[in-house]
């Protein structure tokens, strides 16, 4: 192969990846499915499941020997990922949406990842504002650098207008423990 069509190959292959990266990291909202996932019932995500549960709020989170305080208030769920298949799958990201809009991004690390024939469960932990918790709805999702379309998985956390007050007075002046670990079974 001559030295022209070589530079003209790599120029290709180069000029096809940054197209591709940057058509990824526009992530327009059409860019994915939404998938509804009801609290503590396991959904079809990726080649695998993810079930989303234990909600728990308090003041300050514990993991042994470590206490983490806020002003505000922490939100914690627990995330478990099965790979049923023969991938690994992998929820990357994860944020709290409330109704007025707001986000909230997890305090801590969000990566759960399940290795096939495994699931991985791991505590989320958010600081949230408690008095913008309304209707909070956790998303989950992987996204990889170079394909386009994906799932969000939307798990309303039974956080209402209606109850959000008695939400915060549960967690107020509470440690909650959180296991940021992950927790790794095999499937029988």
């Amino acid at each position: 192969m001559s030295r022209a069509r070589l530079v003209s190959a790599i120029l290709a292959i180069l000029l096809v990846t940054v197209a591709a990266v940057a058509q990824r990291l526009g992530d327009p909202a059409s860019a994915y499915e939404v998938v509804r996932a009801p609290l503590e019932q396991p959904v079809a995500y990726g080649s695998g499941q993810v079930r989303v549960s234990d909600v728990r709020v308090g003041t300050e989170v514990r993991e042994g020997d470590d206490r983490t305080p806020t002003q505000g208030m922490f939100v914690v769920v627990n995330v478990a990922v099965r790979a049923t298949g023969r991938d690994v799958v992998t929820v990357a990201s994860s944020q709290l949406r409330a109704e007025n809009g707001m986000t909230y991004l997890p305090a801590f690390s969000g990566l759960v990842k399940a290795d096939p024939g495994f699931e991985t469960a791991r505590d989320l932990v958010f600081e949230v504002d408690p008095a913008r918790i309304d209707d909070l709805t956790l998303e989950l999702w992987d996204q990889g650098l170079v394909y386009r379309y994906y799932q969000r998985t939307q798990t309303p956390l039974g956080i209402t207008a209606d109850n959000a007050g008695a939400w915060v007075a549960a967690g107020t002046g509470r440690s909650v423990v959180a296991v940021r670990d992950d927790v790794t079974t095999g499937l029988s």
